[in-house]
């Protein structure tokens, strides 16, 4: 049987909840805490967990989860994970393909036979999962940041759920970037002024940006104006380098 991939009306209205709480988290958090809860009501998961690492030096940086569960995985667990991350394709994916933008499952690469055979398989049964479906990050330096929904039970996710996870994750880029930039400090901008910061960013002039985003050239020289004045500072490049320091 074809699966039907429907976006319901209903579906778009829990999901712009889902971002709606993701703008009302405090800067303390890694990732909002209550869109993952509410994104584990509109795409049913035993946890979610956004982790943060370094791979090549098989160390952990952040992480933020929903349920906290009470799992203990005994001595050598950190072993046993970075084995099974670089075991295979599947976890180590972004790492070897340079693709940081696909939403993907553990299933897209091992059918259950060979889950179970596999280090990462190995990894899941002390953990106590069954499937898997992760949400990349763009590359930051060395670190990697993904979302990651779990079910220890039941079905695999479905392509439709793939589907609602790739709509939303732009803006779950977004709201991860203003709390990076809350905790730093920053000065909020508006999402036009950040959209037209990151076109300055990417080295475009006055006349691009205008054509980009179709407003007269005049109107992005007053939102840079807008942006100086907020930022407290007198140029282009002075502006990038305070929005965006964590790009550097």
């Amino acid at each position: 049987m074809v699966e039907q991939l429907t976006v319901t009306e209903r579906d778009l209205r829990r999901m712009l909840d889902v971002i709606d709480l993701g703008r009302q988290a405090g800067p303390d958090e890694v990732f909002p805490r209550e869109l993952m809860r509410a994104l584990a009501e509109l795409i049913p998961a035993d946890d979610i967990t956004f982790q943060v690492s370094r791979p090549l030096d098989r160390e952990f940086v952040a992480y933020e989860e929903v349920t906290e569960q009470e799992v203990d995985p005994g001595e050598g667990w950190e072993d046993l994970f970075w084995r099974s991350y670089w075991a295979d394709d599947v976890c180590s994916r972004p790492q070897r393909t340079g693709d940081y933008e696909s939403v993907w499952k553990v299933s897209d690469y091992l059918s259950a036979g060979q889950l179970a055979r596999s280090p990462i398989g190995e990894w899941f049964r002390v953990i106590g999962v069954r499937s898997e479906i992760a949400v990349p990050f763009p590359a930051t330096g060395t670190e990697d940041r993904r979302l990651l929904l779990f079910r220890g039970t039941g079905r695999d996710f479905t392509e439709r759920e793939r589907l609602l996870l790739r709509m939303l994750r732009p803006h779950f880029i977004e709201i991860h970037r203003d709390l990076e930039r809350r905790r730093a400090g920053i000065p909020d901008l508006t999402s036009r002024q950040l959209q037209l910061l990151r076109l300055v960013a990417e080295g475009h002039s006055n006349t691009q940006i205008a054509r980009r985003l179709f407003v007269a050239e005049g109107t992005v020289r007053k939102h840079l104006e807008n942006i100086y004045e907020r930022l407290g500072v007198t140029s282009r490049t002075a502006a990038v380098a305070t929005a965006f320091p964590l790009s550097a």
